[in-house]
């Protein structure tokens, strides 16, 4: 630019001749430069000085206002180190005093050359920069540089990992400071080492701390670096939070996929099987190679529609219901099941579960509940029924109630394959397992008896008979074992009877506890109203010959004051007290027996001895002394004082009185007449007596507490004729 045109244009035209790269513009006035920088490109600017308006060094203030790095060269006519020393201050890429001749275009044509060969280099070199630092800022991993172990440079994803405001707080801090005292040593060497060259690092795990104090797993990578002319390392230091999340995460859903108890199946979008855990394995029938690739549809019936509920699932994401699958070995099964589509994108899930067993277990509890409730059926053909359930469900050849009395082991009814075991057969209670069921009171569960209990396979239950595998729960009626309800085979099973079985036959025992329950309460119900109808049989007879005595007595009295009549209205009075008294201890001595203890039989007998009065009379004892009778001991001692009685009330006053021991009991007896044949059934009816002033209730109190210790009593002839009460059943110790 020259204020001069000719001067102007032949500056450009020898410009051009010096370079054929060079193409040139030219303007008379620095305004005329001015509006053409804002509409083209330049790649350098030579003006004159001495211009009117606006001289060189203002246009170069004008230009570097626009552009600060545009090469600019002031090519002036008129040079002095004033002028000089201004373009320099206002930063002019370079000076040059017009000379004459034309050799100062090929310099002025070199000097154009080197400025614009350094504004580009420098052009590049920012270009350089901005792209690495735009690399730099976009990567997700933090970048730092350090020199002698201090950063001095960090990207904006540093400050987010070492949780600072901007990251250049972090300038100017040691290393160290951010390094987990465990490593710190082992970083410092591994710095210098990096820094001198000697050997870069490569995803080496550390933890680092925020100036929080906050713990972050990172993994870095280091390598040399020459920083400002000084060795540095640059270090690549990755979060592995979130990616130890995920592989904690990743881990938690294999755990779930593979240890759940459902089968759980991964199917990409044509419908095939890519994942799938044991359960789903053990659903179809096949090893999991067998099953990866299989298609959906190959296990779901033909009349099925999958391609329309395929595209349904896709469109709903989430799919339920229930599903018949036909399994590889061709068995239908039942399934729920719970898809999601696309929980991995082209990964869909679904959880299954077989509830075709669950259906099945629902149809045997409705089977066994219309069996149990229907009460026009008679409970032995419910049991049965019960039985029959259980042994097809169990697939056993043998189901039984028994009953265990003493020793023995009573079959009641019975169900099986052949006629091995009848109803009414009776075997030791020690040669079968239901012995443990009774003695432990608990449900006894041997799938194989010499696998789960070898220690029992010397009884004859599984010596002789073969029983092999069993399930029995014991039967109770007032809390005590009655028996039990049990199912056997003589083939061991493969595994263990399941849960399911062993619930069944739990809830079948208790039914049967309870029904055996209530009829014995309906049988006590009904003995307690006839006791009843025989207590006012007996009150509304045998006290009305007494009360009509006393009444006709009382008459005669008023009438005759004769004192023969006062003493028979006394008389009459003392029957009625004595026959209250025996209907009242009649009444108790049937009440259910709560406590029992052992007794002491001959300090009992000798007691009662004693209570019963008789001064005449031997007693003999024809038993250990150390004999005990496992009893309630008021009432044991009433059985004595009646039975005692009742030899001096039907025999001499000189009678002898023997009480034994059995093996199972004790006996009474005496040397008495004895009590006829024909009239034994009778002794023991209420008010029934043979004895002129006989209530005829003293027997049958020792029969009512006979019944309620669940005893037995038995009248036969002594050696002596005489009579002889045998109780039986009983828990005595000789």
């Amino acid at each position: 630019m020259d204020d001069e045109p000719g001067l102007a244009d032949l500056t450009a035209t020898f410009l051009e001749r010096f370079d054929e790269d060079f193409s040139t513009s030219t303007a008379e006035s620095a305004q005329e430069g001015l509006d053409y920088l804002d509409e083209n490109h330049v790649d350098c600017i030579v003006s004159d000085h001495d211009m009117p308006r606006i001289d060189g060094l203002e246009f170069l203030q004008a230009v570097r206002a626009a552009n600060p790095e545009l090469p600019f060269i002031l090519f002036t006519g008129r040079g002095s180190e004033e002028i000089a020393s201004d373009a320099i201050s206002a930063g002019v890429s370079d000076y040059m005093q017009k000379e004459s001749g034309n050799n100062q275009y090929a310099v002025l044509g070199k000097r154009i050359r080197n400025v614009v060969n350094r504004y580009r280099s420098r052009l590049q070199k920012q270009e350089v920069e901005t792209r690495a630092e735009t690399i730099l800022e976009a990567s997700p991993d933090a970048i730092l540089v350090s020199v002698n172990s201090e950063f001095v440079y960090a990207n904006t994803a540093a400050a987010t990992l070492y949780d600072v405001s901007e990251r250049s707080d972090l300038l100017g801090r040691q290393v160290g400071e951010f390094i987990h005292p465990d490593y710190r040593d082992d970083v410092d060497r591994q710095l210098q080492a990096v820094e001198s060259g000697e050997q870069p690092t490569d995803h080496i795990p550390r933890t680092l701390l925020t100036l929080e104090g906050t713990e972050i797993p990172v993994q870095v990578t280091a390598r040399h670096v020459m920083w400002d002319g000084d060795p540095g390392v640059v270090a690549i230091v990755r979060d592995l939070s979130q990616q130890e999340e995920y592989i904690r995460q990743q881990e938690r859903y294999e755990a779930s996929f593979h240890g759940a108890f459902d089968a759980m199946v991964v199917a990409d979008d044509e419908g095939r099987y890519i994942e799938a855990n044991q359960g789903a394995c053990e659903l179809f029938g096949l090893e999991k190679e067998e099953l990866l690739g299989r298609s959906i549809d190959e296990f779901i019936p033909e009349d099925y529609d999958f391609a329309e509920a395929w595209l349904n699932f896709e469109k709903n994401v989430i799919d339920r219901g229930t599903l018949e699958i036909i399994r590889d070995d061709g068995e239908t099964r039942i399934i729920e099941y719970a898809a999601t589509a696309n929980i991995v994108t082209g990964e869909h899930l679904s959880v299954l579960r077989d509830v075709t067993d669950r259906d099945n277990r629902e149809d045997v509890l409705r089977e066994m509940y219309n069996i149990i409730s229907n009460r026009s059926q008679p409970f032995e053909e419910q049991v049965e029924a019960l039985i029959e359930l259980g042994r097809r469900e169990l697939d056993v050849a043998y189901g039984t109630l028994s009953e265990i009395r003493g020793d023995d082991y009573i079959f009641e009814i019975v169900a099986a394959d052949d006629d091995s075991i009848q109803a009414g057969d009776v075997v030791p209670v020690s040669a079968t397992n239901c012995e443990i069921a009774a003695n432990t009171e608990r449900t006894l569960v041997l799938g194989d008896v010499e696998r789960d209990a070898p220690e029992e396979t010397d009884r004859a239950g599984y010596a002789e008979w073969g029983i092999s595998c069993y399930l029995g729960a014991p039967v109770f009626t007032d809390d005590d074992v009655y028996g039990t309800f049990c199912f056997y085979d003589t083939e061991p099973r493969g595994g263990q009877f399941s849960e399911w079985e062993v619930t069944l036959v739990d809830l079948m025992s208790r039914w049967v506890s309870y029904e055996l329950q209530r009829q014995q309460a309906n049988v006590r119900l009904k003995e307690q109203n006839e006791k009843l109808e025989q207590f006012a049989s007996i009150v509304s007879h045998d006290l009305r010959n007494p009360l009509n005595v006393l009444e006709g007595s009382l008459q005669l009295a008023e009438e005759t004051g004769d004192k023969e009549n006062f003493e028979r209205c006394y008389r009459a009075k003392e029957r009625m007290e004595t026959l209250i008294d025996d209907l009242l201890s009649l009444a108790r001595a049937g009440a259910m027996i709560d406590e029992r203890e052992s007794v002491s039989l001959a300090s009992l007998v000798e007691e009662c001895w004693q209570g019963v009065g008789v001064e005449t009379g031997t007693l003999q004892l024809e038993f250990d002394s150390a004999t005990e009778v496992y009893a309630d001991r008021s009432r044991l001692q009433q059985l004595f004082e009646n039975l005692i009685r009742n030899v001096f009330d039907h025999g001499s006053d000189d009678s002898t009185v023997i009480v034994g021991a059995l093996d199972d009991g004790f006996y009474v007896e005496d040397d008495g007449p004895g009590i006829p044949e024909d009239d034994r059934p009778k002794v023991f009816e209420g008010g029934y007596s043979t004895a002129e002033n006989g209530t005829g209730f003293g027997l049958a109190i020792v029969k009512e507490i006979v019944d309620a210790h669940e005893w037995e009593i038995h009248v036969t002839d002594s050696e002596t004729g005489g009579a002889r009460f045998e109780i039986t059943g009983s828990d005595i110790k000789r």
